[in-house]
């Protein structure tokens, strides 16, 4: 996806500029002692209140500035140009509080110092997502005031209700992997522990974004495993950066980046798990030591090739959209997004 919010054109920014106000309204009616410590959450990096970052390397992990929400504005626009902003933008900014209340529970399972934790500690970051995941609820029940209707409102509560269910068991499944033996895992699950992370996310933000503007079934699942599948293929690269990174600054005095790494935690991601099985035995420490170097890079470079036959789904589901009944073209910001223009 693209890294520099300056290549992002008019109608993106200002589609932002909108999700802006809306969330700043909402986390403006937190109490003042509990305020301070949610909007540093959602100005951390990637978030939608963060400041644009500048270019980052080919290899770092996808991030632009506001992802999640303008991913659901976008696909809501999709499936109706004339969809009512506030009712989009409501839901777009409940992904947001939703997302970010997952990525802080994350950091603090998985023992990562990020930011926000090192700033807040584990128990205030506790709370702080405890907070978003109320947030998310009080943006769509917030249509209730204006003109939509009351079954559209339920059907969005629970649509995220189910989504938090298989993110959550998704990152049960990934804590409790890693407690189990390396040999015990194949590729297939690997995948599955992607899907129910990164890809019931993304799907829950697909979803929503053409529910609020009321798709059929056809087209709501559509968008739905369209989101599925560009969640994997998210959650491969972020695996493949963090393999990748470890490699870099395995000769590194005091690098704090090991500490956190998949490898360090035991995580069974799947360049990991594919690295194992193309690992060969060696006759001494020394040549041990360079072929698991060589096995992780092939692990890699394994693990990269299948994160490319997700992105090609993803484009075969962008075509069976664009193929459907209606016809609809899929506008230029949407697919910048996705980076399948």
């Amino acid at each position: 996806m693209p890294t520099d919010d300056s290549q992002q054109d008019d109608p993106t920014t200002t589609l932002r500029h909108i999700l802006r106000e809306r969330m700043t309204g909402l986390v403006a009616t937190l109490q003042p002692c509990l305020y301070a410590d949610v909007l540093q959450a959602l100005q951390a990096k990637g978030k939608l209140l963060a400041q644009p970052s500048s270019p980052v390397s080919p290899a770092s992990p996808p991030s632009i500035v506001g992802m999640w929400p303008l991913l659901t504005l976008l696909v809501a626009q999709a499936v109706s140009p004339q969809v009512d902003l506030f009712c989009a933008s409501s839901v777009a900014v409940a992904v947001e509080c939703f997302v970010c209340a997952l990525d802080l529970l994350d950091d603090v399972e998985d023992g990562d110092l990020t930011p926000t934790v090192n700033t807040l500690g584990s128990a205030r970051a506790l709370n702080v997502s405890t907070t978003l995941l109320a947030l998310a609820q009080k943006a769509i029940l917030s249509l209730s005031t204006r003109d939509v209707r009351p079954m559209l409102v339920l059907r969005l509560l629970d649509a995220l209700q189910e989504g938090a269910l298989l993110a959550t068991s998704g990152q049960h499944r990934d804590l409790l992997a890693e407690q189990r033996p390396l040999d015990e895992f194949t590729s297939e699950e690997c995948l599955e522990i992607a899907r129910g992370k990164a890809g019931s996310i993304m799907r829950l933000a697909c979803r929503l974004g053409a529910m609020c503007a009321e798709a059929d079934e056809g087209l709501l699942e559509q968008f739905s495993l369209l989101g599925e599948q560009l969640g994997i293929a998210h959650q491969l690269h972020n695996d493949c950066h963090d393999l990748y990174d470890f490699l870099s600054s395995s000769g590194a005095q005091g690098d704090t980046r090991r500490e956190k790494s998949d490898m360090a935690r035991g995580k069974k991601t799947l360049p990991i798990v594919l690295a194992h099985t193309l690992q060969e035995p060696a006759t001494s420490a020394d040549t041990q030591e360079q072929e698991d170097a060589r096995a992780l890079q092939q692990g890699i470079l394994a693990a990269w090739g299948i994160r490319l036959l997700y992105r090609e789904r993803v484009r075969s589901c962008l075509e069976s959209i664009q193929e459907g009944a209606a016809q609809r073209p899929i506008a230029p910001p949407l697919l910048r997004l996705l980076d399948v223009d």
